[in-house]
């Protein structure tokens, strides 16, 4: 039965619907992974600033979009489910949108092994009453993955992220407004942006936002400052931020971090699959948020990895997390091809192992990659 829409919707725009069916294609392969291996352990999944979860001209919300993930694998798991139940959780501050998400939620057939609960709070009060009834997946590195879509610059401090990603398992998704924050600056004490802005950040480091004159290299800076911060984390290594565009332009702006780079592998995976309908288009963010990229044109990113490595002797490890962190490909291969065609790297292998051919990589049989002249190679 179709549910009784009301005035609390609104029409999703293209870049909405592309986030939700990027949240989806991601969750299945995170709920798959984590429940097949982590016996008898929960797994946590919150939507802060979840919305009442469908909109007027598309059925499915973030919310449903992650109880169809979640029931979908489940279904599908057999015997091979080792991990215990799978928790859901929704916040948003507006009572209505909780009320019609409630209601929504009773509509829809869940595995036994679904709960889920919608909290009407702050993503900052709803977050904290997560953290006391599940304690144990913000303190034992249990599996969670954070949602995290404001409505908006403000609302989610920095120190509560960094917290969420203190977790050995635990990964987050961000929509950063980058434009708001600029604007905010901007607009200096009138939005009280001291206030707002070290909190976002956690620290003063906005203050280099004052360098910046012109509008949009501030909201290039908002993202690359961000990113550092996030970098400056304990552990958090794997950092993926992109701008989800369609045939006219921009659309969306996410930021993905995580500890580990299966995360991330999965994430482009994921990226990939949207990217398969032909409607939407990604924007590489971390050169000049100028560079669309597609998944089969290496050659665009081979250039950038040689300029970032030139005269340097890299660790194979060095050249797959720069792969993983700056550019779309899960791993290096295809631009250290294009680049070992054109004779501008060498290729060291571990002692013991012999390449059958160019241009290729055999997975852990390469010891380092040698960028043009390198200044530090092993004699």
């Amino acid at each position: 039965m179709l549910w009784e829409k009301s005035d609390v919707l609104w029409e999703a725009k293209p870049h909405t619907i592309a986030k939700i069916e990027l949240l989806k294609a991601y969750l299945k392969p995170w709920f798959a992974i984590f429940g097949s291996t982590w016996r008898g352990h929960d797994i946590v999944y919150v939507d802060g600033f979840c919305g009442p979860g469908e909109y007027t001209n598309y059925p499915d919300g973030s919310p449903i979009a992650a109880i169809n993930a979640a029931n979908e694998i489940l279904n599908g798991s057999g015997g091979r489910w080792r991990a215990g139940d799978v928790h859901l959780v929704f916040i948003d501050k507006d009572k209505r949108s909780i009320e019609h998400l409630d209601r929504r939620l009773a509509s829809i057939a869940m595995h036994p092994r679904i709960n889920t609960d919608c909290i009407c709070e702050s993503f900052v009060d709803g977050l904290e009453d997560v953290r006391k009834a599940l304690p144990s997946s913000f303190k034992e590195n249990q599996p969670l993955f954070v949602f995290i879509d404001p409505f908006g610059a403000k609302g989610v401090p920095f120190s509560l992220v960094a917290d969420i990603l203190s977790s050995n398992c635990s990964e987050v998704l961000i929509n950063l407004d980058a434009d708001g924050i600029a604007r905010i600056f901007k607009a200096g004490g009138r939005a009280a942006h001291e206030r707002n802005l070290a909190e976002i950040f956690g620290d003063d480091s906005w203050r280099e936002l004052e360098d910046r004159q012109d509008f949009y290299e501030q909201c290039a800076h908002v993202l690359e400052l961000y990113k550092r911060k996030l970098k400056s984390l304990p552990n958090v290594r794997y950092i993926f931020s992109f701008e989800m565009r369609n045939k006219g332009g921009l659309d969306y702006f996410l930021v993905f971090a995580s500890q580990h780079p299966l995360g991330l592998e999965k994430m482009k995976e994921a990226m990939r699959k949207i990217d398969q309908t032909g409607g939407y288009q990604f924007s590489d963010a971390s050169h000049g948020q100028t560079l669309l990229f597609r998944f089969d044109k290496p050659e665009d990113f081979a250039s950038h990895m040689l300029t970032f490595f030139q005269g340097y002797r890299a660790e194979w490890q060095e050249v797959v997390d720069y792969a993983l962190n700056e550019t779309p490909f899960v791993n290096p291969k295809k631009m250290l091809a294009v680049l070992e065609k054109q004779g501008l790297i060498q290729v060291d292998m571990k002692q013991g192992h012999t390449r059958a051919r160019k241009n290729t990589y055999p997975d852990g049989m390469v010891e380092a990659i040698i960028f043009g002249e390198a200044n530090n190679v092993k004699n």
